[in-house]
């Protein structure tokens, strides 16, 4: 009898306390549901006010006019510049471009880094950027050098890879807010040009991959 008394005693001392702690995790849990669903309604509402859309990136140029691999020693030396189109297709965003770099790879080795200025970019509205790499660097393996020598005797058209990176700020209205950091990937096939030919190889212009 004593113990069960004893128990019940113990219930009711914890009773309250028990109440109190799911009453607190009640509150807690509607508190973040309550925030949780706010945010994905002013989320859904800006989506559906502003329409953001991805950038668009085309290379229309590009030229190189030195790319030579020295034998033995495997040491390429290029000279190379591609000339590229930006657009922003938004209608209600227009992007601040900072921290732009361009980057440029062949046979999956980067060649060279170049510094762009940053730049604005109001709704609609097409940028043009123009990159160029000078330089020297050794291949890296037999299997880039292999690389080389096929494409050079296949036309000297050679598979140059050009890549552009930079931070974005997103100008909605008057408002400016972080924006995501673009990333653009510009496979390009470009014949090298001859010294002694009038005009440079035809270039075919080529659609860019952006992600974030």
């Amino acid at each position: 009898m004593g113990g069960k008394a004893a128990s019940t005693v113990s219930s009711v001392l914890c009773c309250p306390c028990r109440c109190l702690f799911c009453g607190v995790l009640s509150c807690l849990f509607s508190v973040l549901t309550c925030i949780f669903f706010s945010a994905g309604l002013v989320a859904l509402v800006l989506y559906l006010l502003f329409r953001p859309h991805i950038i668009r990136a085309t290379a229309v140029s590009g030229e190189l006019s030195a790319f030579h691999l020295t034998p033995r020693t495997w040491v390429l030396r290029y000279n190379i510049s591609v000339a590229m189109e930006l657009r922003n297709p938004n209608k209600r965003i227009a992007l601040h471009y900072h921290d732009v770099a361009a980057h440029a790879f062949y046979e999956g080795q980067r060649l060279a880094d170049a510094a762009l200025p940053d730049f604005f970019q109001d709704t609609g509205e097409t940028t043009p950027l123009r990159v160029a790499f000078a330089g020297e660097g050794p291949l890296v393996g037999g299997v880039a050098a292999a690389g080389f020598r096929r494409e050079s005797a296949e036309g000297a058209t050679f598979s140059v890879d050009v890549k552009v990176t930079s931070h974005v700020k997103l100008k909605l209205w008057v408002i400016t807010v972080p924006g995501p950091k673009p990333k653009i990937d510009c496979p390009l096939r470009i014949q090298r040009r001859n010294a002694t030919a009038p005009t440079a190889p035809e270039f075919r212009p080529t659609e860019c991959r952006v992600w974030f």
